[in-house]
């Protein structure tokens, strides 16, 4: 299934990478390569981007990739998405491939197996001080008052209040590692899960964009009703 993303350096043709929650955990080896190789690229091109969810709460309470995470996860800026589209082909000249990618703001690409959840936020409409992506939304200052942090021989932007971040997202409890997924899923069940993922692939774009907006609406009220109590 070829797709496509339209930058300013052309038309970047890829293909389509169903990527589900419980299929193997992270290889710390590799994710830290592609880690560091991505840094250089944005660095270059004038891009931020900042350690957020699993990655983050690894970094500072492992001082690394969390055991049982999957992936690493970053946040950008939604008004950089263009200016990321456009290091695509470098990108793939380093071994990067896009296996998933939605114009609302939300972009994985995969190296050796392994592969990086990009979330670009934007402002969250009439509120100037939050900021959200897909499902999940947040306190500006989370995304943009920020500090660098040591992490695997380098350092990275992360939120000067992350411990609020954690207490904000993940709970009282973030202290506590929790295994999410055995990574022991039934073949029943991968099959069903692979199925799924092109069956919606499949899809129109505007249909697909139109079931994300209903899918999301109840959690970014979870979300807003966090953020003011």
């Amino acid at each position: 299934m070829k797709l496509k993303i339209y930058t300013d350096k052309g038309v970047y043709k890829y293909k389509f990478v169903p990527i589900f929650e419980g299929i193997k955990p992270i290889n710390k080896d590799i994710a830290r390569e592609n880690l560091a190789i991505l840094k250089r690229v944005c660095e270059n091109a004038g891009i931020t981007f900042i350690l957020f969810y699993g990655t983050l709460l690894g970094a500072v309470r492992e001082h690394d990739f969390i055991d049982h995470d999957e992936d690493i996860d970053l946040v950008l800026y939604k008004d950089e998405m263009r200016k990321f589209e456009n290091q695509l082909f470098r990108l793939r000249e380093l071994g990067f491939e896009v296996a998933r990618y939605e114009r609302r703001g939300f972009m994985s690409i995969i190296r050796k197996g392994e592969y990086i959840d990009l979330y670009f936020y934007k402002q969250y409409p009439g509120n100037p001080d939050i900021y959200y992506c897909c499902q999940d939304m947040c306190k500006k200052e989370f995304i943009f008052d920020l500090i660098p942090y040591p992490f695997q021989n380098d350092t990275y932007l992360v939120p000067r209040n992350y411990l609020d971040y954690f207490e904000y997202y993940f709970g009282s409890n973030w202290r506590t590692p929790i295994q999410k997924f055995d990574f022991n899923m039934n073949k029943f069940e991968l099959a069903k899960q692979y199925m799924v993922q092109y069956v919606k692939n499949l899809l129109p774009v505007s249909l697909i964009e139109k079931m994300q907006m209903r899918k999301d609406k109840p959690l970014h009220e979870k979300w807003l009703s966090k953020i003011h109590h």
